[in-house]
């Protein structure tokens, strides 16, 4: 990734993360919000182009199985998508995550 795209990269994040609007964000900014709109096709189109060339054509479901919580020491959210949280209540098995990861790549449908 270059250092332009890192750039607009960090303010897409952002904006995501404060549950805030491109517009909104680009006047607080002081950013033109065409940049802005321009670049989250621009890195989602990357994104769907490097996930199309190393996952296979069809999409599986993974499956997950819930174990309960052990007393809980403190959280963990995930971002899956802007506006997509999922909260839970530890850290949650590494080879979870990366099915998860895996399941969840690419675009939205």
């Amino acid at each position: 990734m270059t250092n332009k795209a890192r750039y607009w990269s960090k303010h897409l994040s952002a904006i995501a993360n404060e549950n805030i609007t491109t517009k909104a964000y680009a006047e607080r900014e002081g950013l033109s919000a065409a940049s802005l709109y321009y670049w989250r096709k621009r890195l989602k189109d990357d994104a769907s182009d490097q996930a199309a060339a190393t996952t296979p054509a069809k999409r599986q479901l993974v499956p997950v199985q819930v174990a309960p919580f052990s007393q809980a020491r403190g959280t963990c959210t995930l971002t899956l998508s802007p506006g997509v949280h999922l909260e839970l209540r530890q850290l949650p098995d590494p080879q979870w995550l990366a099915c998860l990861a895996a399941a969840t790549a690419g675009p939205v449908r």
